[in-house]
């Protein structure tokens, strides 16, 4: 029957998370040893102000923190609920009912003092957010140090909303650049190969008309100097057809490398936009 019970309030939740936007699970604080002077209603009362901090540290930021009327005991004598928060297995539990985020409350004692340690995950991920840890000598004490240190605890599931934000923006960019670039990859695909084939052939031939113009570059100089120092004796035929050679080097200089620019400039045109 209990198991029953069970898996139809389980239900029940699952279908309350589905209208709000995010769950916090607070459960119940749990001894960790036998012998401890702590009645079960005051670990109640300890339980119901953690979730009463919670509720005030995320005012209007669209979380629910389930109560003990919707989140039924999670404690029952003898039971393998009892030895799984034992064994601290919260993130489960928070898992198994649809919560984001699970608190989870543990007291014992140390050097004599009450001592109650408060852990906050995050379900998904079961990555813990932050822990607590309150020693004291009596209840009383313990939950004024609840009021104190509860709500940065249950803060932190505010800025961690808003880290998450962040890697999903990140990854998002990520994926925006991927699609950038496996769009220009279709492109290249698309491209003609004749055009690309033409293209090539232009550069080649831009590179060659280049490499003949600066080629007649130095040879246009090395003429010009052989003309200046024929020039120092007597006028005559030979000195003009010297000229003439160097002359002709220089034309055939400007004609390789207004060629090849013009060639170059064409392939590079036929690459980018065919």
């Amino acid at each position: 029957m209990y198991k029953i019970l069970k898996n139809l309030l389980i239900l029940g939740i699952l279908v309350q998370t589905i209208f709000a936007a995010q769950t916090l699970a607070v459960l119940e604080i749990i001894p960790t040893t036998e012998e401890l002077n702590v009645s079960t209603t005051e670990m109640r009362h300890m339980t119901d102000e953690l979730r009463r901090q919670a509720v005030q540290a995320l005012p209007g930021e669209g979380y629910a923190v389930l109560t003990r009327d919707n989140m039924f005991s999670l404690l029952p004598p003898d039971s393998e609920e009892a030895e799984c928060l034992a064994e601290s297995c919260a993130v489960e539990i928070g898992r198994a009912i649809g919560a984001e985020y699970i608190s989870q409350g543990s007291i014992g004692t140390f050097g004599g003092d009450l001592s109650l340690s408060i852990e906050l995950y995050e379900t998904m991920s079961g990555k813990l957010l932050g822990s607590i840890v309150m020693e004291s000598s009596d209840v009383k004490s313990l939950m004024e140090a609840i009021r104190k240190q509860a709500p940065g605890l249950f803060a932190r599931i505010k800025s961690n909303k808003v880290e998450s934000k962040g890697n999903l923006a990140i990854k998002e960019q990520k994926l925006s650049d991927n699609s950038k670039l496996s769009t220009f990859n279709s492109q290249l695909e698309k491209k003609s190969p004749t055009s690309f084939y033409i293209a090539l052939s232009l550069d080649l031939l831009g590179a060659a008309a280049l490499g003949f113009g600066i080629y007649q570059h130095f040879q246009k100089n090395k003429l010009y100097d052989e003309y200046e120092k024929m020039i120092e004796g007597k006028p005559g035929k030979e000195y003009d057809k010297a000229y003439k050679k160097a002359d002709d080097a220089r034309v055939l200089r400007d004609i390789g490398l207004i060629t090849g620019g013009i060639l170059l400039g064409t392939g590079i045109a036929v690459h980018i936009w065919f």
